[in-house]
């Protein structure tokens, strides 16, 4: 069970390297809420492709990978990644599963509970719903190069230990995500976090998307 939740972790941890300190925080908070929750009303699916760089601080070296996302309401997440090696992550419900190598791992969300945060901020911040985080989580919003910049910081015990902070890039023409990085909480005798970085392209919205890209098995 662990192993888990450290693979969905990492596969999903990013740097705390955001440009903050130059973006300009929003006025209108809860105007901007407003709108995002609107937008998120509008969209059924989503479908793009994606590119990862996750930087391993040990090595000193980046890993590099691309695939397929796809996104259906209600709760319903996949990433597939076919470069450089073929590789599933699927969020279906309270369900969660990890395929490498044709070897699925599955997890129950809902029997346990740290599990189930994990999987709230991986698949709000992949479809760019984040109305609804709660309040375990502070939520700081910034305009940043035109789009919007949300700084999430985890205030449970248990998410800071997988995951530090997200930084979510929405294009703010619908709010959508276009960039986002999670950081991995710092590790023992490193003196830099591990990161991923996901930028996503070519994005289509309310697509039919049918429901068996989600099985879980």
């Amino acid at each position: 069970m662990k192993k888990i939740l450290v693979i969905a972790a990492t596969m999903l941890a990013s740097l705390s390297l955001s440009l903050v300190q130059a973006a300009n925080p929003v006025a209108d908070v809860n105007g901007l809420k407003e709108k995002m929750q609107a937008n998120a009303a509008k969209i059924s699916s989503i479908q793009s492709d994606f590119t990862l760089v996750k930087y391993i601080s040990v090595m000193s070296s980046t890993m590099k990978s691309s695939g397929k996302f796809y996104y259906k309401k209600n709760d319903k997440v996949k990433l597939e990644f076919l470069l450089p090696i073929k590789q599933n992550l699927v969020m279906n419900g309270d369900k969660l599963m990890m395929d490498a190598n044709g070897k699925p791992m599955v997890m129950d969300a809902k029997s346990n509970p740290m599990m189930g945060e994990l999987k709230k901020v991986i698949s709000a911040c992949m479809s760019g719903n984040i109305a609804n985080m709660g309040s375990n989580y502070k939520m700081e919003y910034f305009v940043d190069g035109g789009n919007y910049l949300v700084v999430i910081t985890p205030l449970s015990a248990d998410i800071k230990k997988f995951a530090e902070r997200v930084d979510l890039y929405l294009d703010s023409s619908d709010f959508t995500v276009i960039k986002m990085r999670m950081t991995e909480a710092l590790k023992p005798n490193q003196k830099k976090n591990d990161y991923s970085e996901y930028v996503f392209s070519g994005k289509q919205k309310n697509v039919n998307i049918d429901d068996s890209v989600f099985s879980i098995k």
